[in-house]
C-alpha cells in the first residue's frame, strides 16, 4: 500500500479499509466512517485484551476517512498513491477546480518520471548542424554571373558539418562515477579529438578538494585523457595530459596547467594562469582576471549589501517590478601568448534572475584578427533558449541554441565569409528587436503574474493565520496608545514633532498588506525627535509586524514640525530621522 503510483488508476486500499466503492460521495463515505467507529473505537472495548487491536484498526479508519472525506487529499490519492500524500502541496490547490487540480497532478508526475529517469543516467545529448549560407548574401560581385540570382543563391547554401554527441553518467556511490560518450561527426577530420569516437571516462572524488579523472577513445586513435584536480576556498589547480600510448615513444603528451586564486579577501575577483605545452604546436600562455558582482536594486536589504538573494525562488518573493533589480554582472579580462595567434581579449556579462536572462559580449583583439562577440540566452527549469553573433576577419556567423531536458540543439549559420558591415548591423539589429519586444509581451506580463500571485497569497496568508499576532498587536498598540497621545499633546503645545499618520508594508499596490502604525511611531517621538538605527528591519519594533515576508517593506510617514507638513518615504534597512529638512512639503 506504499508503493507510489504513477498512472491514474485509482489506489482502492483507503476505499477497502472504509469498504466503500470508489465512486463513493462524502456522505457515503462519512457514515461509514461513524459506523466503523462505534465498533472500533478504543474507549468502546470492555476488554483489555481487544484494545491493541482495535487502537491499531481505528487509526488505519481514521486515516483512510481524513484522506478520503478531503476532497484535494482524495484528488491526489486517486491519481498519484498514498506515497504522494507527504508531499507538501502548495496550499492555494485547494482552492481551485477539479480540472486545475489534475492537470498539476498530472504534470507533477511528468515531472517526477523525469527527475528518476535523469537521476539514474543521466542522459545528455547535443546535435550541432552548421549551415553555409554566405552565397545568400554575399555581394553580386564576389559571386560568378551565373550564381546571382535567388535560386542559385539558396542552392548554394549548404551544410558545413554535422556532429552528435551523446552521453551517460552512472554514479557507483558518492565519489565515484562512470560516464560513456558516443561522438558521430560530419565535416574537417583534420582535429583528432573531433573523429567519430567513443569514450568512457571515469572520475573519482578521493576528498572533498582532491579529484581525479581519465577518459579513454575505445576507436583510433585511441587518444587517452588524464586529468587531476585540486580546490580548496580561494585556490584551484587543474593538470591534464593528453596522450597516445601507441605513439608514446614519438610523440611526448600535450599538457596543460592551470592554475587559479582568489585576489582579495573580501571580494569575488579571481586570477588565472594557465600554460599548454605541445609537441606539434608552439604552445601558449594564458592569463585572465575575472570578477563577479552580485546587486539587487530591488530590496533596500542591498543597503547593507544583502547578496543572498542570488539563489532566491523569485516565484516566492515579489522582486523588482521591471525585472531588472536582482542579478550578476561580471567582467574579465587577459591575454594569450601563442606566436601570432596572440591576442588580448575582454569580457563582460550581466545576468537578470528574476527573469532568467544572460547578456554576454566579448572582444579580442590579436595579430591576426579582431573580433567580437554577442550573446543573450534565456534560462528556466527544464529548457535554455540562447543567441549570438560573432564577427571576425574570417566573416560573421549567427548562432542558435535550444536545450529541453539537458537535449541541446546547435545551429551555427555562415551568414557571410568577409566583413560586411550592413549585415552585421542588420544581425545586431533583428534579434535585439526580437528581444525586446519578447520582454515586453512575455516576459514582463510574466513577472507581473508572479508579484500578484504573490501579494495575494500574502494577503490569504495574513486573513487565515495572523489572527492571534493581530490580538498580540492591537493589545500592544492599546499599551502604547497613552503614551502616544501624551507625546502628541506635548508636541503640540511647542509646535514640535507631530505623526499625522504611519503605515508600514510592502509597495504602495499591495494596500491590503498594509499596516498603520501611527501609534507606535508616536510613542517614540522624544524632544521632538525620532530615531530608529538601520542595518535592520523595523519589524521588531512594539506595535510592528511583517505583513509580507520576504518582500522589501518601507515605512510612510506624515508628519508636523513647526506647523508644517512633512513626508518621508523610508526603506526597511534605512535608519530613520525625523525631522529632516528633505522632508519638508511645498
Amino acid at each position: 500500500m506504499n508503493k507510489l503510483r504513477v498512472d491514474p488508476v485509482r489506489n482502492e486500499y483507503l476505499y477497502s479499509v472504509l469498504n466503500v466503492p470508489t465512486t463513493a460521495s462524502a456522505n457515503e463515505i462519512r457514515e461509514r466512517y461513524r459506523a466503523l467507529s462505534v465498533i472500533f473505537h478504543p474507549d468502546k472495548q470492555r476488554e483489555e485484551r481487544t484494545k491493541d487491536t482495535t487502537a491499531v484498526e481505528f487509526l488505519e479508519i481514521q486515516k483512510a476517512y481524513e484522506v478520503l472525506s478531503d476532497p484535494f487529499l482524495r484528488e491526489v490519492y486517486d491519481f498519484l498513491g498514498e506515497g504522494a500524500l507527504k508531499n507538501p502541496w502548495p496550499t492555494e490547490l485547494r482552492s481551485q477546480s477539479v480540472e486545475q487540480i489534475r492537470a498539476h497532478l498530472r504534470r507533477w508526475r511528468i515531472d517526477r518520471s523525469q527527475e528518476n529517469f535523469d537521476h539514474l543516467i543521466r542522459p545528455r545529448g547535443t546535435v550541432t548542424c552548421g549551415i553555409d549560407a554566405s552565397t545568400l548574401f554575399a555581394r553580386g560581385d564576389d559571386l560568378d554571373y551565373d550564381s546571382r540570382g535567388i535560386l542559385a543563391r539558396f542552392r548554394g547554401v549548404w551544410v558545413s558539418h554535422f556532429a552528435i554527441r551523446h552521453s551517460i553518467t552512472k554514479v557507483l556511490n558518492e565519489k565515484t562515477y562512470l560516464k560513456f560518450t558516443s561522438y558521430l561527426g560530419l565535416g574537417p577530420r583534420n582535429d583528432l579529438l573531433s573523429r567519430n569516437n567513443l569514450m568512457g571516462t571515469i572520475r573519482h572524488q578521493f576528498s572533498p578538494r582532491l579529484a581525479l579523472e581519465a577518459t579513454a577513445h575505445f576507436l583510433d586513435p585511441h587518444l587517452v585523457v588524464a586529468k587531476a584536480s585540486y580546490e580548496d576556498n580561494d585556490n584551484t589547480l587543474n593538470c591534464r595530459v593528453h596522450f597516445i600510448p601507441a605513439f608514446w615513444n614519438l610523440l611526448p603528451p600535450a599538457s596543460t596547467v592551470s592554475f587559479s586564486r582568489r585576489l582579495f579577501r573580501h571580494a569575488s575577483t579571481v586570477g588565472s594562469v594557465a600554460w599548454t605545452f605541445s609537441p606539434l604546436s608552439m604552445g601558449s600562455f594564458e592569463f585572465d582576471i575575472h570578477s563577479p558582482q552580485p546587486f539587487d536594486f530591488s530590496s533596500p536589504e542591498n543597503y547593507v549589501h544583502h547578496t543572498d538573494r542570488m539563489n532566491a525562488d523569485f516565484t516566492n518573493n515579489p522582486g523588482s517590478v521591471s525585472g531588472f533589480g536582482v542579478g550578476l554582472r561580471a567582467w574579465s579580462c587577459g591575454f594569450q601568448l601563442s606566436g601570432l595567434n596572440s591576442c588580448i581579449k575582454t569580457e563582460w556579462s550581466i545576468w537578470f534572475f528574476e527573469l532568467s536572462l544572460r547578456f554576454k559580449a566579448g572582444l579580442e583583439i590579436g595579430f591576426r584578427q579582431l573580433a567580437y562577440l554577442v550573446t543573450a540566452t534565456w534560462t528556466n527549469t527544464n529548457a535554455a533558449i540562447s543567441t549570438s553573433f560573432g564577427v571576425s576577419t574570417k566573416g560573421l556567423i549567427m548562432r542558435f541554441e535550444l536545450e529541453y531536458l539537458h537535449q541541446k540543439w546547435i545551429l551555427p549559420i555562415t551568414l557571410s565569409t568577409v566583413r560586411n558591415q550592413t549585415l552585421e548591423f542588420f544581425s545586431a539589429v533583428l534579434p535585439s528587436t526580437v528581444l525586446l519586444l519578447g520582454y515586453h509581451f512575455v516576459l514582463k506580463p510574466r513577472r507581473q503574474l508572479q508579484r500578484t500571485l504573490y501579494f495575494r497569497k500574502a494577503e490569504r496568508l495574513l486573513k487565515e493565520e495572523n489572527s492571534q499576532l493581530k490580538r498580540r498587536i492591537d493589545d500592544t498598540v492599546g499599551l502604547l496608545s497613552e503614551t502616544a497621545k501624551r507625546h502628541m499633546q506635548t508636541e503640540r503645545s511647542r509646535g514640535g514633532l507631530v505623526i499625522l499618520s504611519a503605515t508600514y508594508g510592502p509597495e504602495m499596490n499591495a494596500k491590503n498588506l498594509t499596516i498603520d502604525v501611527t501609534v507606535p511611531v508616536q510613542a517614540l517621538v522624544h524632544n521632538s525627535q525620532v530615531h530608529v538605527p538601520g542595518h535592520r528591519t523595523k519589524a521588531g519594533i512594539q506595535g510592528f509586524y511583517d505583513p509580507a515576508p520576504a518582500s522589501p517593506k518601507s515605512l510612510h510617514v506624515r508628519y508636523l514640525f513647526r506647523d508644517r507638513h512633512h513626508y518621508a518615504e523610508i526603506p526597511d534597512y534605512v535608519p530613520v530621522v525625523l525631522p529632516l529638512p528633505d522632508h519638508l512639503v511645498n
